[in-house]
């Protein structure tokens, strides 16, 4: 498949990448894919893919994308917490099967 997207200084076909700044949240540019690797080699080439965004709509995106970003912090949260509990039932079942292999004294020596 071709690129039809623009070449930067570097010869390589430029990235399109999503910016989130608070200016521009959401607008589609054209970036060096060098430029992310190492920014001193990169020709940090740029031009704008899509126009630019509405004013009214900047406080929606940026909200919207608070948002993403909160849900995906509890999803993280909750993650650990289940690991937590894996560990806590897995110890648990050591410990139940160590005392049925094992048994317990029925005698404790004084």
């Amino acid at each position: 498949m071709e690129n039809s997207g623009p070449f930067c200084r570097c010869g390589d076909a430029a990235e399109l990448v999503i910016s989130w700044s608070t200016d521009s949240p959401g607008r589609r540019f054209y970036g060096c894919k060098n430029y992310k690797k190492d920014k001193k080699t990169g020709c940090k080439y740029f031009a704008w893919f899509d126009p630019p965004t509405h004013e009214h709509l900047k406080p929606v995106i940026l909200g919207l994308l608070k948002k993403k970003n909160q849900l995906e912090g509890h999803l993280q949260e909750s993650k650990k917490q289940r690991n937590w509990r894996r560990i806590f039932f897995l110890i648990l079942g050591l410990i139940f099967i160590k005392a049925i292999v094992f048994g317990t004294p029925d005698e404790i020596p004084k």
